[in-house]
């Protein structure tokens, strides 16, 4: 009796001999019904259904007998038969015929299965139609088979063209072919993801290790970049290949490892540093209003107010960022998608700046906005998230020094040294998350955009008008202003400081961010009608755009 062969369907899959009758199949089909139902493996099923109705075909049509001759005999490696001259004109039954057997000869030989030359050959020594798009068929279910190299599978959809033109053959069967083609390409993109994250695919087809262990694992350089962006790749593009070839656990398991990992990285970096800061404002605004606040006239009460904003924050960051379930972060994801939450920051950051930088002298003011910043920095961070220290450090110092706030304020209240620090912390929040957005929702509305484009020109020639009394109350009120238009500036139009920075010498790069350095401490007054200047030019090229583009829809 011919035993049945892991290469030989459909009798592999019905467990029956390949010289069965047409009693034999509907009797092994009826056994393996009752094992197998379509509403507990949708995929099994239609690979037995479809076993089912080719050996039907098979057994009644004589094929059966000509495969089991040619699975009886001894392979020997010999190239792909032609087709006779006749097979131009092979009617549909004994087409397909031809390619079963066609197709079991090749599955025969086990050292051309990973060839993709050889399959080249098998293909192109078909010439009649009908013929080759049953041994197409035939290829493709043989893609079914668990225990089918990955390489043919990969090879077929190569030679054949799979990834571009499949559609012939979803017409075919489409529960079949959907079946054998996602098969196909998960094995196609598995290859590639192993070739693209090669690091964070040994660790997912390794052993799995304890959380802790599979964090630190995470903490090499670049293996934690790697591992997000293939668990990104395969939650969004390749389900299959998690389906088909990867270990669900282990996904899941890696999942929690990065989230596990970016949570603590999150807590004991960026978190840890803001936290510091922000109790450092609130211990120095509870000072006596009149002292330098620097830290040797710390007193309990002070260290005391830094812990607790310290505990607070860090007890705050862990619970929205590692121990809430996904459920709970959705919810409050969509809790940080509220307006007046996302946005309602900036006024009180604003006015608690232009507040302090009018402070008559008494340090309350700037006492109030010194706590106001604080409580502002956590309501950004919890909405925003923690931003990379590096870069939040760089736009900090560009909004505190650069603009010519820290200058202002070292020359007018050195103990308010911490104020332009907040401000620059808060401005690199804005640059950095809320600019864009205001940006988008302001193009969205073209007449409050020119209505605010006026106002912002109205301020700046206020601006000028104020700088040259020479006043202190003035000079007050022309920087409490500023404080407000450096951020508007940001949201009427693309501000191209990087442009300016391109358009020197890299030579000359170095001397020039020392003069303009120079300048903002000494002589900030300067810098900021520079830099309302330098904004009304980029505001007017912004407008004149967007009249041209509305002229152009016109």
């Amino acid at each position: 009796m011919d035993t049945t062969s892991a290469h030989h369907w459909p009798w592999d899959v019905l467990g029956v001999a390949a010289n069965a009758d047409e009693r034999t199949v509907r009797r092994a089909y009826a056994r393996l019904l009752k094992q197998q139902r379509p509403d507990e493996d949708a995929e099994a099923f239609q690979r037995l259904r479809y076993a089912y109705e080719s050996a039907l075909q098979m057994a009644s049509g004589g094929a059966a007998g000509t495969i089991a001759a040619v699975s009886a005999s001894v392979p020997v490696p010999v190239s792909v038969p032609s087709p006779p001259p006749e097979a131009h004109h092979l009617p549909e039954h004994d087409a397909f015929e031809s390619a079963v057997q066609l197709w079991q000869h090749f599955v025969l030989q086990r050292d051309q299965l990973e060839s993709r030359r050889s399959l080249q050959d098998l293909f192109a020594a078909v010439v009649n139609i009908q013929m080759r798009d049953e041994l197409e068929w035939q290829a493709l279910v043989h893609c079914l088979n668990e225990d089918a190299p990955a390489t043919l599978r990969m090879n077929l959809s190569a030679v054949l063209g799979w990834r571009d033109n499949a559609a012939h053959l979803r017409r075919r069967n489409a529960a079949i072919a959907t079946l054998a083609l996602d098969r196909v390409f998960a094995d196609e993109d598995y290859n590639a993801l192993r070739l693209r994250f090669t690091n964070a695919m040994a660790l997912l087809e390794g052993p799995q290790p304890p959380l802790a262990a599979g964090a630190h694992a995470l903490l090499r350089a670049g293996v934690r970049t790697e591992m997000e962006q293939l668990l990104t790749a395969l939650a969004r593009y390749h389900p299959n290949v998690v389906r088909l070839r990867l270990d669900s656990e282990k996904v899941e398991f890696w999942t929690r490892c990065l989230s596990f990992r970016i949570g603590a990285g999150r807590l004991f970096g960026p978190a840890l540093t803001l936290s510091a800061w922000c109790g450092l404002l609130f211990a120095n605004a509870s000072m006596n209003l009149n002292s330098n606040r620097w830290f040797d006239q710390w007193t309990p009460a002070q260290l005391a107010v830094l812990l607790a904003t310290l505990m607070v924050t860090l007890v705050t960051s862990a619970a929205t960022t590692v121990l809430l379930s996904e459920p709970q972060q959705q919810r409050l994801r969509t809790l940080r998608s509220i307006g007046w939450l996302r946005y309602g920051w900036i006024p009180v950051w604003l006015g608690a700046t232009a507040a302090a930088l009018c402070d008559a002298g008494s340090g309350r003011l700037t006492s109030i906005a010194m706590n106001t910043l604080g409580i502002c920095t956590m309501w950004a961070a919890l909405i925003y998230g923690w931003p990379r220290i590096k870069q939040l450090a760089i736009l900090a110092a560009v909004g505190a020094i650069g603009f010519g706030f820290a200058g202002h304020w070292l020359s007018t209240d050195p103990r308010a040294w911490q104020m332009p620090f907040a401000h620059g912390v808060l401005f690199a929040f804005f640059f950095s998350f809320a600019q864009q957005e205001c940006r988008g929702w302001l193009a969205r509305r073209p007449r409050l955009a020119w209505f605010v484009a006026t106002m912002w020109f109205a301020g700046f020639a206020t601006l000028i008008v104020l700088l040259l009394q020479r006043e202190e109350r003035s000079t007050q009120f022309a920087w409490a202003l500023f404080t407000v238009m450096a951020a508007a500036g940001g949201v009427l139009a693309t501000t191209r400081w990087s442009d300016l920075r391109g358009a020197v010498p890299p030579f000359f790069r170095g001397y020039v961010h020392l003069v303009w350095l120079a300048l903002a401490v000494s002589k900030p007054d300067i810098i900021a009608c520079v830099s309302a200047g330098l904004m009304s030019v980029w505001i007017i090229e912004e407008l004149k755009q967007r009249r041209l583009s509305h002229r152009t829809a016109l």
